[in-house]
């Protein structure tokens, strides 16, 4: 496992032209030469200074002559810019990390996620950071009381799960020799923040429930199942469809409050992230594109009861930036005001 390793990826969609400096740069870092790569990037920047993968490189550069503080400038910058790329934040998440000033980078981290949810390089190290606060807190405690048996074992749960103490800034391995005191813990390793707790409603939902869908459904004879002009379920996966198509006629339309109505006063963000927290951040990233268009596959519907249903299909994505294409999962709930997301999963193709 590699904790908050710096992340360098081509930014080629947002670049809008190639430079041979650029790819000077790239070999020249590549080679172990960052002063001389920081001077090609340089010259790039004078020519094109919005150029969003020149600045990345710069902000890699700086950190690896352990600038910290002019990289975080540039990577800063480049959330205010670009703000829905992810690898701009987790980069600053190491950053922090390494300042140990490891609120800041959660923060990174979790605006990561939300920018692109599927992105697994921050859920990990999400994940890892959360470890490392652990340690430091178990580690406090037994300062405080060395005979607290329980904070040393979970102490040695965390710093189990690596082969050598946890580092903000050093790549590790998953440690397998020593499993011993993790087992002895019964689960009590907080270290896990469970950063995808949409499915718990499915695991959860009684299974009773389904069957009257089916029984429903197949009344009296199998081939009006497709019109369902009568029954309530039919109705009910129709009504959820033309939620979902609202919604995401709204989102196309940079129709902000539209988009917004579309989720539950109980929706909850994937990333655990406050409700208000999350709508602020949508309501930039609505804003921001010139342009949004999204386009929303065949729809399935599972009818879970009455008032609550789980909907899914394939989205595609495109604005003036950026696109892509995942596999949306929404759980819905029956309202006062219609049918409403309570929760939201997308998962890349």
């Amino acid at each position: 496992m590699r904790l908050l390793t710096l992340v360098f990826v081509p930014l080629v969609f947002l670049a809008q032209n190639v430079y041979a400096d650029l790819t000077s740069a790239q070999n020249l870092f590549q080679q172990g030469r960052s002063a001389e790569a920081l001077a090609e990037v340089d010259a790039v920047l004078a020519q094109s200074p919005k150029d969003a993968e020149a600045r990345f490189l710069k902000g890699i550069i700086y950190a690896d002559l352990g600038q910290s503080n002019q990289a975080i400038e540039v990577f800063a910058g480049l959330t205010q810019d670009y703000p829905e790329l992810p690898e701009p934040y987790n980069n600053l998440a190491v950053l922090f990390a390494e300042q140990g000033e490891f609120e800041k980078a959660r923060d990174s981290l979790l605006a990561a996620i939300q920018t692109h949810p599927s992105y697994s390089t921050a859920h990990e190290n999400l994940g890892d950071l959360y470890a490392k606060m652990a340690g430091i807190a178990y580690d406090r405690a037994l300062e405080e009381d060395n005979a607290n048996e329980s904070a040393r074992l979970k102490l040695s749960a965390v710093n189990g799960l690596f082969s050598a103490p946890v580092s903000m800034t050093n790549p590790v391995q998953v440690a397998v020799a020593e499993p011993e005191p993790v087992l002895t813990e019964p689960e009590p390793v907080v270290t896990e923040p469970e950063p995808e707790p949409e499915p718990e409603p499915v695991i959860t939902e009684p299974e009773p429930e389904p069957e009257p869908v089916v029984a429903v459904i197949t009344d009296p004879e199998p081939e009006p199942v497709i019109t369902e002009p009568v029954t309530t379920t039919g109705n009910a996966a129709d009504d959820i469809r033309d939620a979902i198509r609202d919604w995401a006629s709204a989102w196309s339309s940079q129709d902000v409050d539209g988009y917004l109505r579309a989720y539950s006063r109980n929706f909850r963000p994937s990333n655990g992230a406050p409700l208000a927290s999350w709508i602020s951040y949508r309501r930039q990233r609505l804003s921001a594109p010139s342009f949004i268009n999204v386009d929303v596959g065949e729809i399935n519907v599972e009818m879970l009861d009455s008032d609550r249903a789980r909907a899914s299909f394939v989205q595609g994505y495109q604005s003036d930036n950026y696109q892509d294409q995942v596999v949306k999962t929404l759980t819905m709930s029956r309202t006062s005001d219609g049918w409403q997301i309570v929760t939201e999963v997308s998962e890349a193709l």
